[in-house]
């Protein structure tokens, strides 16, 4: 292949330190790109996700003409494309992919962190991607649904995955970014997740559960989970069309009431829907609601805004990090995408400006005990 001026572009392999050095494989799997000249060898971890690009040959072998040549050589790999030797650029795998958030994040220290994510939708699929593009190593994906071809519009995944599971799909996702990353699924709801899984993915002051379920009874449930473990919790629900989206979050022994206590199965200045994955709506009569589901972009909008407070609180005990909006944003935050009623009802009335996101909004403990001891019963349970 040749450039411009005529010269030949220089062909190149990508292939990690740990793969260069590893003595026991003996095929290389990855894809090659034609236009740039570049082999890139799959980690081990996703190798069959690529196309077998050649055998690896003992040492003393001679290059063969094939586009592409692997030889032992000693404690590293030589490689040849047509009988001449090419360039091999060598990175290290989980030190490169997460360079850039060098100084804002600390890689090793996310490395740690533990992600239960509680639906694997439109929003869940989008937490768990950007999460694993943060550094977060660990995650528990819990969801019992088929990924369709309706979901694509808003669904981080495609076309390829629609009829596997979405724990399955996410789960392919994730590895592309991070082939490291350990990956838990539950095909089913947070209500029948076994506690042995639990107990053996939570740790204390580095999970946090988030709720992408769009059911207040399921975010309800799996707060309580959450302050069993010591751990954080998040939710996140929208608003009809997505015009408008809630969340609310609590920190263990924070003095802070959980979701139950704090917004139960609704509230006056709540319009969330309840539960339905299928689409977004607070109408009795579903199949007489004329409308349109939210469109990616205004789910997104409203779920990175909890992102950046999941980074926040997942840090939060990081006397290092600067926290983004943790310290601006009350427990319990409604962020709008327009304040158009003709879009959203009356209830959009409420926001002054599009793209508004609230910080005054306070909750409270709506349980006397609980009101009285200035305390979650159920922290006080575990106590």
């Amino acid at each position: 292949m040749d450039n411009f001026f005529g010269d030949e572009i220089e062909k190149v392999v990508f292939i990690s330190d740990e793969q260069l050095k590893d003595k026991t494989s003996n095929k290389l799997y990855g894809k090659y790109f034609k236009d740039t000249n570049i082999f890139n060898i799959f980690p081990e971890e996703i190798k069959n996700r690529g196309d077998f690009l050649c055998d690896i040959l003992p040492e003393g072998s001679k290059p063969n003409n094939n586009n592409l040549c692997a030889i032992y050589n000693g404690d590293i790999i030589d490689f040849y494309s047509n009988g001449k030797k090419i360039k091999v650029e060598v990175y290290s795998l989980y030190q490169n992919i997460f360079s850039r958030n060098k100084g804002i994040l600390e890689t090793d220290v996310m490395a740690k962190k533990r992600a239960v994510i509680l639906g694997c939708g439109s929003v869940g699929s989008l937490v768990a991607m950007e999460l694993a593009k943060s550094g977060v190593g660990n995650f528990l994906l819990v969801d019992p649904d088929v990924m369709e071809y309706h979901n694509i519009c808003r669904h981080q995944c495609g076309i390829e995955d629609v009829g596997d599971l979405k724990i399955n799909a996410l789960t392919r996702k994730l590895k592309n970014i991070n082939p490291k990353v350990n990956v838990i699924s539950f095909e089913g709801v947070v209500e029948n997740l076994p506690k042995a899984t639990l107990d053996e993915f939570c740790k204390p002051e580095e999970t946090i559960f988030v709720g992408c379920a769009d059911n207040r009874a399921a975010d309800v449930y799996a707060n309580r989970i959450s302050i069993y473990y010591s751990s954080y919790f998040i939710s996140l629900g929208f608003w009809e069309r997505a015009c408008a989206g809630e969340i609310f979050y609590h920190i263990p022994n924070k003095g802070m009431p959980c979701y139950e206590c704090a917004l139960g199965a609704g509230s006056n200045m709540s319009s969330r829907v309840q539960a339905n994955h299928h689409v977004y709506s607070n109408k009795e009569d579903i199949e007489a609601v004329k409308f349109e589901p939210g469109i990616s972009v205004d789910i997104n909008f409203i779920t990175t805004i909890g992102i950046k407070l999941i980074i926040d609180i997942l840090n939060s005990n990081n006397k290092d990090y600067i926290p983004r909006l943790l310290n601006n944003l009350k427990q319990y935050t409604i962020v709008c995408n327009t304040n158009n009623p003709e879009i959203g009802g009356e209830m959009l009335e409420i926001f002054s400006y599009p793209l508004q996101v609230t910080t005054s909004l306070v909750v409270g403990f709506g349980k006397k005990d609980c009101r009285d001891k200035c305390t979650c019963k159920y922290e006080l349970e575990e106590k």
